[in-house]
């Protein structure tokens, strides 16, 4: 079950940013052999003029910089293969679901570890 949490500037008309979170969390779980359901994706706006390379600070996202921000946060620990596998299939997803040139996210894999996450009523990995 990993959430995977999206920070990115206003999108131009033409992108969907409920379909496209849709679309990741269908990608991830499939990796995950899991139902979509079990994924979580979180949308954040940046707001205009508060992401900035260098001195370019655009109202809406740019299909060849400013890449949205990803981070999956998982709680189990997975094969570094699978990962790999996630963090291209979140990327590659969110690019062609944007209208993004390819390459344009930023995906960053957060684990977890046992003992330090509250999830369903316990903490996750222990007894």
């Amino acid at each position: 079950m990993p959430v995977i949490e999206v920070s990115a500037l206003p999108q131009r008309d033409e992108a969907d940013t409920a379909a496209a979170a849709a679309a990741v969390t269908e990608a991830a779980a499939a990796l995950l052999g899991e139902e979509p359901r079990g994924t979580w994706v979180v949308w954040r706006t940046i707001e205009p003029g508060l992401y900035a390379e260098g001195d370019l600070a655009p109202a809406v996202q740019p299909p060849a910089t400013h890449p949205p921000l990803v981070e999956v946060v998982a709680y189990e620990e997975r094969p570094p293969e699978l990962v790999e596998r996630i963090l291209v299939a979140v990327a590659e997803t969110l690019a062609r679901e944007l209208r993004l040139e390819r390459g344009n996210v930023f995906v960053r894999w957060v684990e977890a570890t046992a003992g330090r996450l509250h999830t369903g009523g316990r903490v996750a990995g222990t007894a």
